[in-house]
């Protein structure tokens, strides 16, 4: 089958949640086309996005094949363009558009980690110690990496004294440390003002604070099960948080960023998250390190910015639970 000239597509893989959202409303409409997404309304408040690369195939997307060089905005197909769902394909109504399921797999989130798979907190340490490195091989410097870099790079003192460049990464500092210190007191009026000051700031589609977020809360909603599995209400309390997360985000950022918000706020995520996040409290540091790599290359900084939120939430569950055991946390 001829990609490119026919524009009749096949799909590699469809998230599990799909073919439920389409059913709900068979009438569907593009609502944006990227080089390498396409963002359709799935007839909610949510999208359904067909992507290329798998590695970041989520609940709510899907997988097409045949076109890793070929941008979407070569296709016939425009902003607004209203589509039909019949059997096993999405077809324009226009008839020059196709996407076909008949050879799909379905993909299904990732099963949680059995408690004997769990390793112990300082092997989890030693692997976002791994991550982090990982992290730091990001090209790109228009994001939150600089954030962790200048922890590392400066003392504590100098991170205030020092005049610090204009950069979004410092414009974000402050209430990203707010947003940690309001977790780990449980003020949720604190969560709230810290990321809604942050909330679309930054590069990108899905801005690089709206990332960090989406991987900080994606990180709390799974990790937690295991970790904090005899501290019920504190996985109610970051459930809590999430929700109010991604109300604030209708508010204060994009549409893409809302929708991305949302389901990190129940615990979906896309494949290439869940697989960093499982990873480092199950797997070796070499099994982390190659793993994080297929994250930090989405994106030109989504991979790492989701990288960093993911970071910043493990590293918040193990430290709570080093202070449990100093009994220095109630």
């Amino acid at each position: 089958m001829e990609h490119t000239d026919s524009n009749h597509i096949e799909a590699e893989l469809v998230g599990y949640k799909v073919f439920d959202l389409l059913r709900t409303d068979n009438t569907i409409k593009s609502h944006s086309v990227f080089e390498h997404a396409i963002y359709m309304h799935d007839g909610e408040d949510g999208f359904i996005k067909i992507i290329k690369d798998k590695e970041f195939v989520s609940p709510t997307s899907i997988v097409i094949s045949g076109m890793d060089n070929i941008s979407f905005k070569s296709m016939e197909m425009q902003d607004g363009t209203q589509m039909e769902f019949l059997k096993d394909k999405i077809t324009s109504k226009e008839g020059d558009f196709s996407l076909h399921f008949g050879n799909a797999l379905t993909w299904q989130l990732p099963e949680f980690p059995q408690e004997s798979e769990i390793i112990s907190v300082e092997e989890i340490n030693l692997n976002l110690r791994i991550f982090k490195d990982i992290i730091y091989t990001s090209p790109s410097r228009e994001g939150l990496v600089p954030l962790l870099e200048n922890v590392d790079k400066l003392g504590p003192m100098e991170v205030f004294v020092k005049d610090q460049k204009p950069s979004m990464s410092e414009k974000a500092r402050p209430y990203i440390d707010a947003l940690m210190w309001g977790i780990m007191s449980g003020d949720i009026e604190t969560i709230k003002n810290s990321a809604g000051s942050i909330l679309g700031l930054g590069p990108g589609l899905t801005p690089s604070c709206d990332d960090f977020i989406a991987g900080l809360i994606l990180t709390l909603n799974t990790v937690s099960i295991s970790l904090c599995k005899d501290e019920p209400k504190a996985v109610e309390f970051f459930e809590k948080m999430s929700e109010d997360l991604a109300s604030l985000a209708k508010e204060k950022t994009t549409i893409y960023s809302e929708s991305f918000i949302r389901e990190s706020a129940i615990g979906e995520g896309s494949k290439a998250a869940l697989d960093v996040i499982f990873s480092i409290i199950t797997k070796s540091p070499e099994e982390v390190a190659s793993i994080s790599k297929k994250l930090i290359s989405v994106g030109a900084t989504s991979g790492a910015d989701i990288a960093i939120g993911i970071y910043y939430g493990i590293r918040f569950l193990t430290s709570r639970i080093e202070l449990r055991d100093l009994n220095e946390f109630e």
